[in-house]
């Protein structure tokens, strides 16, 4: 039984960390058409700070958002090193195919 537990708390943690894709990192540079508006996206900088927003606008310049405290965000293109898309619902889907697997297929 504590190796079910072990597992279950595994397969958990790993599908929570993964329902982020990587849609922009130093070797696959930002393109024009990969960010949608309305959506929500982990942007970091090459300071290293992240800025989880909500893109409102996209110029030949800029991305702007807004952040959960309702600040707006402008952030240079060229200043971008890595961009995140947070999906939730597909992470949740593949725990609970994980844990029906877990729990259905005899060990």
């Amino acid at each position: 039984m504590k190796n079910f537990f072990k597992s279950l708390s595994l397969i958990i943690i790993v599908s929570l960390t993964s329902c982020r894709a990587i849609i922009s990192n130093p070797g696959k540079p930002l393109k024009d058409n990969s960010l949608a508006l309305n959506q929500k996206y982990e942007v970091q900088d090459f300071t290293a700070k992240i800025h989880k927003i909500k893109i409102t606008s996209i110029d030949s310049k800029n991305i702007y958002g807004i952040s959960k405290k309702g600040d707006f965000i402008s952030i240079d293109k060229k200043q971008i090193r890595e961009v995140k898309k947070v999906k939730v619902v597909s992470s949740i889907v593949v725990g609970i195919m994980a844990i029906s697997a877990v729990i259905f297929i005899p060990i």
